[in-house]
C-alpha cells in the first residue's frame, strides 16, 4: 500500500500534517489538496486535537502548484475549479478555530508561500527560502497571496516581492515579520512542537475566540469592543474559567477541557 500524500499523527494535542510528495518538493497536485483538506477537517472536529502543524517531508515545505498538473488543465473551468480548491485549503485554515502553525522545512515557493501566511505563525529552518515565484512562469498570486502578504510585509514591499520573485532567506523573513522565528533545520521540530504544546495546554474556546477576533483585525473599535463584551460574557461562564481560576489560587499548572 502506497503511503497517503497528507500523513497525519497526533502528538500530545498537537495534529501534524506533513505534505508527502517530496520528489516534486510537495508540490500541489488536486490529490494532494484534497488530501489536505481532508487531514484539516479531520483535525478541526478531532477534540483530542488542540494544535495543527503543518510542514513538508523531504527538502521542502510546498513549492506551489504541481505544473504538471496545471499543465494538464484545458479549459478556463477547470483551471478554476482547481485554484478554487487550492484555495479553500487557505480558507480552512484561517477560519478553523485551532491554531494552526507552519514548521517551514524547506522551499515555500507560490501557493506554498501563501499557505505559510495563512497560518497564525511560522516557524523556518536556517536558510529556507520563500520565493513569490509566480511572475518567474507568467502566473499571478493565488492561495490569498494579495491578502496575506501585504497585511504582512505592507503594501509596497508585497509588490516589492510579487514582481520581481527574488528569494527571501529565512532571517530576512524573520526580519519582515513573515515568521515568528528561525531554527537550525536539526532543531527546527523540536522546537516547533515545543511552542505548538506549550499553545495546546491553553484553553481552547479562549484560542478559538481570540483567533476569529484577532484575524477580524481592521474592525472598528466599536466593533471590537462588541466582541470582546460577547466573548468575555461567554467565556466567564465556562469550566475553563472556573478551572484557570482554581489554578491559580493553588499555584498549579491548569487543565484546560474546552468546556
Amino acid at each position: 500500500m502506497s503511503e497517503p500524500v497528507v500523513k497525519y499523527e497526533i502528538e500530545d494535542g498537537v495534529a501534524i500534517l506533513t505534505l508527502n510528495r517530496p520528489k516534486s518538493l510537495n508540490s500541489m497536485s488536486l490529490e494532494l489538496i484534497n488530501g489536505w483538506l481532508e487531514k484539516l477537517h479531520t483535525a478541526e472536529h478531532d477534540p483530542a486535537v488542540r494544535v495543527v502543524v503543518l510542514t513538508g517531508e523531504g527538502r521542502g515545505f510546498c513549492a506551489g502548484g504541481d505544473l504538471a498538473s496545471l499543465d494538464n488543465l484545458k479549459t478556463t473551468e477547470e483551471r478554476r475549479q482547481f485554484v478554487a480548491q487550492a484555495g479553500m485549503v487557505v480558507k480552512l485554515i484561517y477560519s478553523m478555530s485551532k491554531p494552526v502553525i507552519a514548521m517551514v522545512n524547506g522551499v515555500a515557493a507560490g501557493a506554498g508561500f501563501n499557505i505559510a501566511l495563512a497560518c497564525d505563525l511560522c516557524y523556518a529552518a536556517k536558510g529556507v527560502k520563500f520565493i513569490q515565484s509566480f511572475a518567474n512562469i507568467g502566473l499571478a498570486p493565488d492561495c490569498g497571496g494579495y491578502y496575506f502578504l501585504a497585511k504582512a510585509v505592507g503594501l509596497s514591499k508585497a509588490k516589492e516581492l510579487m514582481f520581481t520573485a527574488r528569494p527571501v532567506e529565512a532571517q530576512e523573513a524573520l526580519s519582515l515579520g513573515l515568521v515568528n522565528d528561525v531554527f537550525d533545520a536539526g532543531e527546527l521540530r523540536e522546537k516547533t512542537m515545543a511552542a505548538a504544546k506549550q499553545i495546546a495546554g491553553a484553553a481552547p474556546l479562549a484560542l478559538a475566540m481570540m483567533k476569529k477576533e484577532i484575524n477580524n483585525y481592521g474592525a472598528s473599535l466599536d466593533e471590537t469592543l462588541t466582541y470582546e463584551s460577547m466573548a468575555m460574557a461567554m467565556l466567564l461562564g465556562t469550566e475553563d474559567f472556573r478551572e484557570g481560576i482554581k489554578a491559580f489560587s493553588e499555584k498549579r499548572p491548569p487543565v484546560f477541557q474546552g468546556k
